[in-house]
């Protein structure tokens, strides 16, 4: 009798402790699922002109293109501008634009994210964004892509109708390759064209930059995918 009051009592002791295990497993937080790596095709660079915002950073996962995602928060103004894909040799990639504006001033900007799927979402190859001290109205003007797919160029129009210095247009021009993105004529903050008109003028396989102002300027494309700037200019 004593040895089964033993063994009911050990049954007793091994039936809380297997409770207690199980409570303790069924309230322990979930381990969440480990972010998918981009491929190391796509380089650790830094963003063009600006970067403010890590989710924007080059070689970054994000589960979709959203706000949210980008790292915008609830109460950001922040609106779309355009989203295109680029089919590109390496495969295709989303350019994705957004306007935002904001809330304390008269201050506003605009970015451009290029981001390739992978993985059930998109990496990011590179964002390019500006701040201006008035709002932006963003817009993607054209886009050009190399016969063989190996890079496209996009070219970026601006408006600013509350500048300080008047209604200004500004014109920027960006290349990608599907992995990496960069800036095809000038270098920060210079890159920013301000005149009236700036078009892409392709001719066979090449393609040409017209800068239009009293005279048009015509830039070629260099091999490197960016514009060649003349010597004498």
């Amino acid at each position: 009798m004593r040895r089964a009051s033993q063994l009911v009592g050990l049954g007793c002791v091994l039936g809380l402790l297997s409770g207690c295990a199980g409570l303790s497993n069924a309230s322990a937080p979930k381990a969440e699922a480990a972010k998918p790596t981009c491929p190391d095709t796509i380089p650790d660079e830094l963003n063009l002109e600006l970067g403010f915002r890590p989710e924007l950073a080059a070689r970054n996962w994000v589960p979709a293109l959203t706000f949210t995602n980008l790292g915008f928060k609830p109460g950001d103004a922040v609106t779309p501008a355009f989203q295109q894909e680029l089919t590109l040799a390496s495969g295709p990639v989303q350019a994705f634009g957004l306007m935002e504006h904001s809330t304390k001033g008269p201050e506003g900007g605009g970015s451009l994210v290029l981001a390739r799927p992978h993985a059930g979402g998109f990496c990011v190859v590179n964002t390019w964004s500006t701040w201006q001290s008035s709002p932006v109205g963003l817009s993607l003007a054209s886009t050009w892509t190399a016969p063989d797919g190996r890079l496209a160029i996009l070219l970026v129009r601006m408006d600013m109708k509350d500048s300080p210095d008047g209604p200004q247009t500004r014109w920027v021009t960006l290349g990608t390759d599907g992995n990496r993105m960069w800036i095809a004529l000038g270098s920060p903050p210079e890159h920013q064209l301000i005149v009236p008109s700036v078009a892409l003028f392709p001719k066979g396989k090449d393609l040409y930059l017209d800068i239009k102002q009293r005279y048009t300027t015509r830039l070629p494309l260099g091999k490197d995918g960016r514009f060649v700037i003349p010597p004498n200019m």
